[in-house]
């Protein structure tokens, strides 16, 4: 493929933008999408059921968990809970992407993306021009030979030998090479262009996958957003390689109103984060080439008890990742069954027994409106006596009619708190200095 060379018009115009427009250290606000509100576009209005809606929010959520936990390890694995194929498509990185849209734009001339969030995820990519595999898409796919911005990377370039799994292509340019944990794989060119969020331009050489390649079904959402896994490939990071940046979200829910959706929720990038409340420690969790940020879970609350969290229990230093990309939390076996007994001796109710092929772990008969008066509420507190309290809609929810469960499971990996654990409030990260990370938990609903 040829690609437009820099020219001296190329040069005058990123040179105009460079003094015009902001950059990401100054301000940048931007609005997220839920992926099941009428808004995005997975959303599904041919919906079967009540139990079809939450079957596949478990399903997005054990994938998530399975795809994190395989780049922990640096491994593929089976999925533990098969991923059913939906509408006769084979599930693909859709499954695992996150549960917020974001749009913005690549290249000269701007294409619009619209990309899934990953708050820890490690990398961005977006389906490109030439992709004979690549699934329905909305509007054009970005086309780097026909913007007059794009470069490639050499396979020797620092950017390069710095992705995880790079390959070379003719002419010596560098692609990179991506497959979740059951080994569906996305490959394409590394490139750097200018992305643009909201009015706000990312300029210089910070690569991105250009996918062309795309043995996978990504169902209208052709790109993926990571924020903090990776200094060099990750959003937070790429105005300043160097200096980690403070950004906030709030994941919005109307628990009042289930049919709304989720609308109006936020990420507040530079000077806009809201980093409201008292702060927790973080620590930076490297991965392989990559990192999460945990912070220390001290203690936790169901009902009138107070759980007696060892190490053992929870898992010690980096154990507790903070998600956006599954709405149920996960925690480790023993720690899930602890909580989850706890919870079914406060309530004082009888427990469902579990039905074949049914992936809820723990579930009472009645209505959530019925049963709510009975279900305990539970707070989870960090280091830095910072509490998490959280509303009942937030930890159970009626999965089919006349059935409510824990929206929590187990895992063997790190412990998720999922966005339902973080609805309606502003969660704040200060990553700017490289020894004091901090995140905070405003106490408040999102202003």
């Amino acid at each position: 493929m040829a690609f437009a060379s820099t020219k001296s018009a190329s040069f005058l115009l990123l040179l105009f933008l460079l003094v015009a427009l902001p950059s990401l250290s100054h301000q940048q606000h931007i609005r997220l999408i839920d992926r099941d509100s009428p808004e995005s576009p997975l959303f599904e209005s041919s919906a079967a059921t009540l139990a079809d809606k939450w079957r596949r929010i478990h399903r997005r959520s054990v994938a998530y968990r399975d795809h994190f936990q395989a780049v922990m390890e640096g491994r593929r694995k089976l999925l533990s809970t098969p991923l059913a194929a939906e509408n006769l498509q084979e599930a693909g990185f859709d499954q695992v992407g996150g549960e917020y849209l974001m749009e913005f734009t690549i290249g000269t001339p701007p294409v619009k993306v619209t990309g899934m969030l990953d708050v820890a995820g490690d990398f961005i990519w977006t389906q490109c021009e030439p992709c004979p595999n690549c699934s329905p898409h909305l509007g054009p796919l970005y086309d780097p030979s026909k913007s007059s911005t794009s470069t490639t990377f050499s396979c020797s370039s620092s950017e390069c030998l710095t992705v995880p799994h790079h390959v070379c292509g003719g002419n010596e340019t560098c692609r990179y090479v991506r497959e979740n944990e059951s080994g569906v794989e996305t490959n394409g060119l590394l490139i750097s262009d200018v992305l643009a969020i909201d009015g706000v331009t990312y300029f210089g050489k910070v690569p991105f996958g250009c996918g062309n390649d795309n043995s996978f079904s990504t169902r209208l959402a052709p790109a993926r957003v990571g924020l903090t896994g990776n200094e060099y490939f990750s959003l937070a990071f790429r105005s300043n390689n160097s200096t980690p940046f403070t950004f906030s979200h709030c994941f919005r829910k109307d628990f009042d109103n289930p049919s709304a959706g989720n609308t109006s929720s936020e990420l507040h990038l530079g000077k806009e984060a809201r980093l409201n409340g008292r702060s927790s420690p973080l620590a930076m969790c490297p991965t392989g080439r990559n990192r999460f940020f945990s912070p220390t879970l001290l203690g936790m609350g169901v009902g009138t008890r107070a759980l007696n969290l060892t190490r053992e229990l929870v898992g010690g230093n980096c154990s507790i990742l903070f998600t956006s990309s599954t709405p149920l939390t996960f925690l480790k076996k023993p720690f899930f069954d602890l909580v989850a007994s706890t919870v079914t001796e406060q309530a004082h109710l009888p427990e469902l027994p579990r039905r074949a092929n049914d992936p809820w772990d723990l579930c009472f008969n009645g209505t959530f409106q019925d049963l709510v008066g009975y279900l305990p509420k539970i707070l989870v507190s960090f280091d830095g006596e910072v509490a998490l309290p959280l509303l009942k809609e937030q930890i159970y929810a009626e999965v089919d009619h006349g059935r409510t469960c824990l929206l929590m499971a187990p895992t063997d990996g790190v412990n998720m708190i999922g966005t339902y654990f973080q609805m309606n409030r502003n969660i704040g990260y200060d990553l700017r200095s490289k020894s004091d990370y901090l995140l905070y938990l405003d106490p408040d609903h999102c202003g």
